[in-house]
């Protein structure tokens, strides 16, 4: 199920030549009026560029074992393989929705770029963006649908953090939102999706929504870059912190291992302990996760002191 989040409605905006509507059309050949002819030249339609006639082969794994934290749990590996196939596609499932209500999220938030930038080009660029999110809700929706059964809904952090975006007046945490926070989480889970699955269908339409997704990351950070220089200490903390606590909240909002314990009737306080020392073990998985994002925090300012103290304490810098 898709997410409507109707908009709050907003004052109208005078023509006035020193009113919010930018009357100025540069010439020069900016980094980002480059990456708007990128944008233009690479669209991809979700329908007729996808091999759809590929189905989802659900009678195999639609990933490796790479990466899969619940192998070594006893009650995990002493299932029949036909069952921890079911739990693999149920998890995939659920992954998938979450990273289409982003997309939803990273489109409603679009829109309402393209009319609140401070400037015609980005304006212009967040029109191709828009266009690229729906492709990807195009594609993710559809997905799910091949695979059968109900969308499930976005976790409550992802709720949240939508419903925040869209009501929030400032564009610059908006942008935020969309390009540093949301992007770069999602273009992390792309990278680590396109490594592990086995459905020939998604590994082919990721390679296109990276594509997408890299000149979004890349605007964010062109664009944000300047802005930030300009603001002072504390503004820059805020918006340092708005980062982290989201992404605190959206790590382990899907709790998808503590749904499948619950369902399979396994010692929660043990499956949790298997995941600590999983984790433990490999440091270098969440450090990935969020390599993206805390890059693109450092090249626009927002990696402050404080934020690099905090990634630290939790063992997210590389």
């Amino acid at each position: 199920m898709l997410i409507h989040s109707p908009l709050k409605k907003q004052p109208r905006q005078t023509a006035e030549p020193n009113g919010d509507i930018p009357w100025h059309y540069p010439q020069a050949k900016t980094p980002i009026h480059r990456l708007y002819e990128l944008a233009k030249t690479g669209q991809w339609n979700a329908s007729t560029d996808v091999p759809w006639q590929q189905d989802c082969e659900v009678a195999h794994f639609p990933s490796g074992d790479e990466g899969n934290p619940l192998l070594g749990f006893p009650d995990y590996d002493g299932l029949p393989e036909a069952e921890r196939r079911r739990l693999s596609w149920w998890q995939h499932r659920l992954e998938i929705a979450e990273l289409l209500h982003g997309e939803q999220a990273a489109m409603l938030i679009a829109s309402q770029l393209v009319s609140c930038l401070p400037s015609v080009e980005a304006k212009l660029f967040a029109s191709t963006q828009v266009a690229d999110e729906a492709r990807h809700v195009e594609f993710f929706s559809r997905y799910l649908h091949e695979l059968g059964g109900e969308i499930p809904p976005p976790s409550n952090a992802l709720m949240n953090l939508i419903h925040e975006c869209i009501d929030e007046p400032r564009w610059d945490m908006k942008f935020i939102s969309c390009q540093i926070l949301i992007e770069s989480l999602a273009m992390a889970r792309f990278q680590e999706l396109r490594q592990h699955t086995c459905v020939p269908l998604l590994r082919f339409a990721i390679d296109y929504i990276l594509r997408d997704e890299a000149r979004h990351v890349r605007f964010g950070v062109e664009f944000l870059r300047e802005h930030l220089a300009t603001l002072n200490e504390n503004a820059l903390e805020e918006r340092s912190r708005f980062v982290l606590d989201n992404v605190l909240r959206l790590a382990n909002s899907l709790n998808i291992y503590n749904r499948i314990g619950m369902a399979k009737g396994w010692d929660l306080a043990e499956l949790r302990r298997h995941l600590r020392r999983y984790r433990l073990q490999h440091p270098e998985l969440n450090r990935q996760r969020f390599r993206q994002l805390t890059l693109n925090m450092d090249a626009v300012g927002l990696l402050t002191a404080a934020g690099r103290a905090r990634l630290e304490r939790m063992n997210l810098l590389s």
